[in-house]
């Protein structure tokens, strides 16, 4: 019986993407992510600001890019992106912008969407933003804790090459 237990344990506690992940390093914005090998990636844009990937089942999209901020400002960048967010139809339920970060998820009829910001030196920002369907939200919670820990500027800034530090607020 507790033979049995312990290999239930193992089988639930293992993540769907469990295998070997990489880092994908942006030289021309300055930062660098872990992504599973179990997204390969689907289009290698042109100007080299990132990348898109999915799994092999087409289940999730994962869009990982940096961007020059509007005017410099990560609040402003983080107010478009929520902006876009809701003009394509996503209902935010959560958002925290928070110095140099911020993090944004909502729904859309059965879809869960997650996006991730770094401000990174010379009013540049990073972001990855990943929709998955709410029945696989157990599946993709992994990856997207991984993905939000992993997300990181490759150089540091000096005093006066950082810009948008200022903190986000609302209304």
């Amino acid at each position: 019986m507790r033979l049995k237990f312990l290999a239930m344990v193992f089988l639930f506690a293992t993540p769907a993407f469990s295998g070997d992940w990489w880092t994908y390093d942006n030289t021309r914005f300055g930062y660098s992510i872990e992504l599973p090998e179990e997204f390969p990636v689907t289009i290698y844009p042109d100007n080299n600001d990132g990348l898109a990937l999915a799994p092999a089942d087409r289940s999730a999209k994962l869009v990982v890019f940096g961007t020059h901020m509007l005017k410099g400002d990560f609040s402003n960048q983080a107010k478009f992106r929520m902006g876009l967010a809701r003009s394509d139809g996503w209902q935010i339920s959560y958002s925290k912008v928070a110095g140099r970060t911020l993090s944004f998820s909502g729904t859309r009829r059965d879809r869960i969407l997650y996006v991730r910001g770094i401000s990174l030196c010379n009013g540049d920002a990073a972001f990855f933003q990943t929709d998955y369907p709410k029945t696989d939200m157990h599946r993709y919670d992994v990856v997207v804790m991984r993905l939000v820990r992993s997300l990181k500027p490759t150089e540091k800034c000096s005093s006066n090459r950082q810009v948008g530090e200022r903190l986000f607020k609302t209304g």
